[in-house]
């Protein structure tokens, strides 16, 4: 299972110390194609993902980051 998550970036920028990032939201997915689909369509443009030793990461597009992480589900 994948686990998709929007990083908010509005308030970095600002002066240092008062910089930080916050979760908009997090979903997960069955397979990391569908995770992917879902944040270029939140975003509206294709992404250019960067592979990760446990997924994959969007660029920095400003006031959004998404990231892809595989979760391990317990039963």
């Amino acid at each position: 299972m994948y686990e998709l998550t929007s990083e908010n970036l509005t308030h970095l920028g600002g002066s240092m110390g008062s910089e930080y990032t916050t979760t908009n939201w997090r979903k997960f997915y069955q397979k990391s194609k569908n995770a992917k689909l879902f944040a270029e369509k939140d975003f509206g443009k294709k992404i250019k993902w960067i592979k990760k030793k446990e997924g994959w990461r969007s660029p920095d597009l400003l006031y959004v980051m998404y990231h892809i992480n595989k979760v391990k589900i317990r039963s």
